[in-house]
């Protein structure tokens, strides 16, 4: 069960990004789908930190419909989204340069400010990439933290 609410909290997060997608990239309004995904997050990692895991199985239906439901908000940006998957994957790893200083600043996220903060005046494009990978690190650590003591205590 424990397995169950870790892969929903990965589908929810998903699902997220789905439907941050269509809302960038169509005129259509999924913020009912935002908020829906972000209340569900919120509640899977309260149920993983109380040990209840039956109600894990509700936030896994609730992903998977409405990640389903994403073809019936806008079937054109759903197509989209699943095309450009492909072609991101291409553009972020082909300069293995910043996919490296990109992935170290998420991941050790005080290296991503440092970094940040040397080479503001020097490169700003590359600063900046660094800046907003340790703004995510920050949260993705946060998220982890947050999954693991709840999983464990």
């Amino acid at each position: 069960m424990v397995a169950l609410g870790v892969v929903t909290l990965l589908l929810t997060s998903y699902m997220m990004v789905f439907y941050a997608y269509l809302a960038k990239h169509t005129d259509r309004d999924v913020s009912f789908f935002m908020s829906v995904g972000i209340i569900s997050i919120f509640m899977n990692l309260c149920t993983n930190a109380g040990g209840n895991f039956g109600i894990a199985w509700a936030y896994f239906v609730i992903a998977l419909a409405f990640i389903a439901l994403g073809f019936a908000v806008s079937k054109s940006g759903s197509v989209a989204f699943y095309t450009s998957i492909g072609p991101w994957f291409k553009t972020q790893f082909s300069d293995l340069k910043s996919a490296g200083f990109n992935t170290l600043s998420a991941v050790v996220f005080p290296a991503g400010i440092a970094l940040f903060f040397a080479n503001y005046k020097k490169d700003r494009a590359f600063a900046n990439a660094c800046g907003k990978a340790s703004l995510w690190g920050i949260l993705l650590w946060g998220l982890l933290l947050w999954a693991i003591l709840g999983l464990v205590l």
